[in-house]
């Protein structure tokens, strides 16, 4: 293993390590959870969460989020040194656009899709599907 990826799993682990202990001491303070995972592929998301945990009250969160600045955008930062991954926000608009330019339409599937089903499960499926899109947080806290 080379000393760049030694130090790139290095700093990886750094800053999980970081993460857990923000994420704790937020939910603690406040009850909000926070999603380590997205944390470390966003730096949109990234950066809100240590704004955030910056105007809170507490002692170790300056030391913390001063390490996590680093580590991530520092200038051997991990979105510096590798580019983020695409956030998941905008995986799931690439897939719908793929699905759009594929051979067959996507509106003709669905147009077969609802033709084989009453118009009163259609509507029921929209508000189960509506239901489940106010119910997730992608891209915000809870």
């Amino acid at each position: 293993m080379s000393t760049d990826q030694n130090t790139l799993a290095g700093l990886e682990n750094q800053a999980f390590s970081l993460m857990a202990r923000l994420h704790v001491i937020i939910r603690r303070e406040t009850g909000r959870v926070t999603d380590i995972e997205y944390m470390r592929i966003d730096p949109v998301y990234c950066r809100h969460v240590l704004n955030m945990a910056m105007s809170m009250p507490n002692d170790d969160l300056p030391q913390i989020c001063e390490k996590l600045q680093e580590v991530y955008f520092g200038p051997e930062g991990l979105f510096v040194r590798t580019p983020p991954k695409p956030s998941l926000l905008s995986r799931l608009t690439n897939t719908a656009a793929e699905v759009q330019t594929a051979s067959v339409p996507a509106n003709t599937i669905a147009e077969t899709m609802q033709a084989s089903r009453p118009s009163d499960a259609r509507d029921q499926h929209h508000i189960e599907l509506n239901e489940a899109v106010e119910k997730a947080y992608i891209g915000r806290l809870r």
